[in-house]
């Protein structure tokens, strides 16, 4: 089964095709320009570089969120839209499972922090076995930093694009050691979101693209500006 994986959850996009278990090609980029405009042609390049056609995809894969409100829309919006032009099915991940598969032998707990600015972080603690298993013991969360630390019961990695602004924080006062991934282990990775894209299908089958919904933890700015 061909899988197209979409990810525009963070700063860094990412695109992949996968066959089955085997990757056949993976597009990532962490910089400034907006993923409205580099999207499409991210897919187009990949499916180019394969030697594919949209035509030739079997299914889509998306992540779903916590992350940027406007980020979670572009792919959401695409991923629906190329589902429905082809009949093909959809399958929604939330980010941070997607980003957990960074480390997969990683032993204890490991924590997903992505940085939701006003001070808070959208976050969700895992505990990882040598076999790779993962459990997720948390629901998804959006927490101000001091929530999370006391929420930590045992040592733990900690990967995202938070760390830099409040892994130091979190450090601070917490009874249990704290590791720091490397950076990049804390951006999802389109890859990942298609191998678990095909589990959950396989499961629980697709979802109708009316039915899949972001996952945001918490109101935008304009929904509480409106209830203000």
């Amino acid at each position: 089964m061909l899988l197209l994986g979409l990810d525009t959850s963070t700063s860094c996009g990412s695109i992949a095709v996968v066959d089955g278990n085997q990757p056949l090609g993976e597009w990532n980029l962490n910089v400034p320009r907006t993923h409205a405009g580099r999207l499409l042609p991210g897919i187009q390049h990949l499916l180019r570089e394969t030697g594919l056609k949209i035509e030739n995809i079997d299914g889509f894969a998306v992540t779903t969120g916590p992350g940027s409100f406007t980020g979670l829309r572009i792919a959401l919006t695409t991923a629906k839209t190329l589902s429905l032009v082809t009949g093909q099915p959809l399958v929604g991940i939330p980010t941070l499972d997607v980003i957990v598969e960074n480390v997969p032998f990683a032993a204890g707990l490991v924590c997903r922090v992505l940085d939701a600015r006003k001070g808070e972080i959208f976050a969700a603690l895992y505990r990882k076995d040598p076999g790779g298993w993962t459990d997720r013991l948390t629901d998804y969360l959006s927490v101000p930093p001091e929530t999370l630390r006391e929420m930590i019961r045992g040592p733990v990695l900690l990967l995202g694009d938070a760390v830099p602004v409040y892994g130091e924080e979190l450090r601070k006062g917490c009874n249990y050691k704290i590791t720091f991934a490397s950076p990049e282990y804390g951006f999802p990775r389109a890859s990942h979101l298609c191998r678990l894209a095909m589990k959950k299908m396989s499961q629980e089958g697709p979802t109708h693209p009316r039915d899949l919904q972001a996952l945001y933890t918490r109101a935008s700015d304009a929904e509480r500006n409106r209830k203000g």
